[in-house]
């Protein structure tokens, strides 16, 4: 399929971006340099948004060049969603090889909730919140994809890593043992800021039938979602980011008229 052999070149790039932006930079080339909390490459700035806002709310004050960081990510929320939760962060990745690891292992989840969005703008809110009221940036401690690019870069640099590489270890064991998805379906800060930044004409999964495009209702599209929503029953987002595995399953099965696809 495509789409997934796209998306997996995007989730190992950005797993060799996050090694070797450090290693690169180690040896004296610094065209790229930075975490994924912030990226530099030459000139360009591109900063997560979340702790772009963060920083605003520590300092108190707005910088042109910080607030030019976040065009990027910002406009490629506002235009195709939360792709960069589906295609690149590397927690995401590290979540659906555990994934796939249990399933082959028959792990059966402790507790299987359905998914929601009302936990994780709960976490959203309260980090937003307090983090002018401590004057700490509590949200780079709740970045998963900046912790694992940070730590990485710790590691090349000084051969150890930092304790707070151990909050990735828990989310893989949580999600292996307890939740499946815990973290993208519940917690995360990031996935639930970038979701915020929606428009009508933003690229989304559309469940359409008509005379040329009928569901077999085989549901291997409901099989697909690494999250565990239901591509045909709507009400997708926020949650949903845009992988297109159940677009790309939908399409494979030629003979059903594929009714479901990306659309603006």
């Amino acid at each position: 399929m495509r789409l997934k052999r796209l998306r997996t070149a995007a989730q190992i790039g950005t797993i060799c971006l996050v090694i070797l932006v450090p290693l690169a930079n180690k040896k004296g080339f610094t065209f790229i340099t930075g975490t994924l909390y912030s990226l530099a490459v030459g000139p360009v700035w591109i900063t997560d948004p979340l702790i772009g806002v963060q920083t605003v709310l520590t300092t108190a004050r707005l910088d042109a060049v910080l607030l030019l960081s976040l065009l990027i990510p910002v406009f490629l929320a506002f235009a195709l969603g939360r792709v960069f939760c589906g295609w690149m962060c590397p927690q995401n990745t590290i979540s659906e090889w555990a994934d796939r690891v249990a399933a082959k292992l028959g792990i059966t989840r402790l507790f299987r909730p359905q998914p929601r969005a009302l936990p994780r703008t709960i976490v959203l809110a309260a980090v937003l919140t307090a983090t002018p009221l401590v004057g700490f940036p509590l949200a780079s401690l709740l970045s998963a994809p900046g912790l694992i690019s940070a730590q990485a870069g710790k590691y090349v640099v000084e051969g150890v890593v930092g304790l707070e590489a151990g909050l990735i270890g828990l989310i893989v064991v949580v999600e292996f043992f307890l939740v499946r998805r815990a973290w993208c379906n519940y917690l995360c800060p990031v996935g639930g800021f970038l979701g915020l930044f929606r428009l009508k004409g933003t690229l989304k999964v559309v469940f359409a039938e008509d005379a040329e495009h009928v569901c077999g209702k085989c549901r291997a599209c409901v099989d697909a979602c690494g999250l565990g929503l239901d591509p045909l029953g709507g009400n997708l987002y926020p949650l949903c980011h845009n992988c297109g595995d159940c677009v790309g399953v939908c399409e494979a099965l030629k003979e059903r008229g594929k009714p479901l696809s990306f659309r603006f």
